[in-house]
């Protein structure tokens, strides 16, 4: 049952505190008022309301004094301080000290009545959302995989014959996926844990400078070249390399890399006697290996070697039964790492991560979860704040900016689907993994309709 009074406002100008009394009235809030710090305190005791308007300067004590004691004891309560001081340091205090806004006085009837109607919209969302984050809960975090779909029980049991020997393993699946996850899941679980899990970027090491990072290579075997170096080869000792994208690696380089998955001996660049390694190698790929082995950009004898064990990540589209999973462990993570209590959803909120198709998969989901969990400004993850995070295109643009936006992926992808389906609904809905609501309410957001 929500609290009897809906705002408390603290404010010691007597004509100001009326009108905003009567403005806070004439919306159908119930209002009670307080010309003085510790007048205010004693009301806040007594009524425990929704929303604090919270003047700085007040007779008997600072508003910002008076801040953190209100917060502290009850962290749900939105406190919107109102000052005539625009300077940044005040700001930024009051925001640190727990202020869900701060506005500057003379106050615009507009901007205040948006920011308590948001603030209300929290309270009646914390109270009819149910706690899905347990802050004294850590997850073990060996169990950092998350799923529990037949496509990731699978991988599971695939991990767990892995563990029993080092042969080579390729990771197949979209990006952001978590293919370099599962990869040192499937370290962790070996033998060889406590040896070394070295990463080769292949899409980012420049080619004349890759033989010399996977092999190392001796003094003076080059220009610049002062002394020996240590590849990575030889660094990962017993344990596990990881070639990330394994698809850019130069043809040049396939063919050494081929030779020591045969002999598992290698030669620094320059040097004249071989070495020994018995890492495991792990590759994964957003590409069609084999397309490009037809193709002759890609060795198909490289292909078999690697491809002992193969795991086919599935984007999260076709896993959605697992997404309250994973909002569950991403919220907890983001608590802790941004000092956040986002321990609820809102419903919508849910319903907008479920009708997204996700074109950049479980890397895309913390991404928006994070932007959506600090706009929300509270306890409870807002729908709106989701809807924002998925569509911001704030940010520094990444190499290759200019590309198409999520949306336009996602339209595509749709489009896609319903064409090579002659526009059926639920054979298209199959195709993309989700269900036929969750597509309906896609297309109506596009505007999509059957061609005549």
């Amino acid at each position: 049952m929500p609290p009897l009074t809906d705002i408390l406002l603290i404010e010691d100008d007597d004509s100001l505190r009326e009108s905003l009394e009567m403005f806070l009235q004439e919306r159908g809030l119930a209002v009670a008022s307080a010309p003085t710090g510790q007048k205010g305190l004693s009301l806040w005791r007594d009524l425990s309301p929704q929303v604090i308007i919270l003047d700085v300067n007040l007779p008997d004590i600072s508003g910002l004094e008076m801040l953190p004691r209100i917060t502290r004891q009850d962290p749900e309560v939105k406190v919107i301080v109102v000052t005539a001081y625009h300077d940044m340091e005040t700001t930024i205090e009051a925001m640190r000290l727990g202020a869900y806004d701060y506005i500057r006085k003379p106050l615009k009837a507009g901007e205040l009545g948006r920011a308590v109607d948001k603030a209300l919209h929290i309270a009646a969302a914390t109270r009819q959302s149910r706690p899905v984050v347990e802050q004294d809960h850590q997850p073990d975090p060996r169990n950092r995989i998350i799923g529990d779909t037949p496509q990731m029980h699978a991988i599971f049991k695939t991990i767990g014959l892995l563990s029993r020997n080092q042969a080579s393993v390729l990771i197949m699946g979209e990006t952001g996926c978590g293919k370099e996850l599962i990869a040192r899941v499937i370290h962790d679980s070996s033998p060889n844990r406590d040896q070394p899990f070295v990463t080769v970027d292949c899409t980012t090491l420049v080619e004349n400078l890759l033989e010399s990072e996977l092999f190392g290579h001796e003094r003076g075997a080059f220009t610049g070249a002062v002394e020996r170096k240590t590849g990575r080869l030889e660094l990962a000792g017993q344990g596990t390399i990881f070639f990330d994208e394994i698809g850019d690696l130069p043809l040049s380089l396939q063919a050494k890399l081929l030779r020591f998955l045969e002999y598992r001996e290698f030669t620094p660049v320059g040097g004249t006697t071989s070495r020994r390694s018995q890492a495991r190698i792990i590759a994964a790929t957003n590409q069609d290996l084999e397309a490009m082995a037809q193709a002759k950009r890609f060795r198909s004898d490289l292909l078999f070697r690697i491809k002992v064990v193969d795991i086919a990540v599935p984007p999260l589209r076709h896993r959605l039964a697992d997404l309250p999973d994973l909002v569950q462990f991403f919220l907890f993570s983001i608590n802790q790492d941004l000092n956040l209590n986002v321990t609820r959803v809102e419903e919508a909120a849910m319903e907008r991560l479920r009708c997204h198709l996700w074109p950049g998969n479980v890397r895309e989901l913390r991404n928006v979860l994070t932007k959506a969990a600090l706009e929300s400004r509270g306890a409870v993850l807002l729908a709106e704040a989701v809807e924002a995070a998925l569509e911001d295109p704030a940010g520094p643009a990444p190499p290759g900016a200019g590309m198409r936006t999520l949306d336009e992926m996602e339209k595509e992808h749709m489009l896609t689907a319903l064409n090579q389906t002659d526009w059926n609904i639920s054979a298209a809905a199959r195709a993309l993994g989700v269900s036929r609501p969750t597509l309906r309410k896609r297309m109506a957001r596009y505007s999509f309709k059957r061609p005549v």
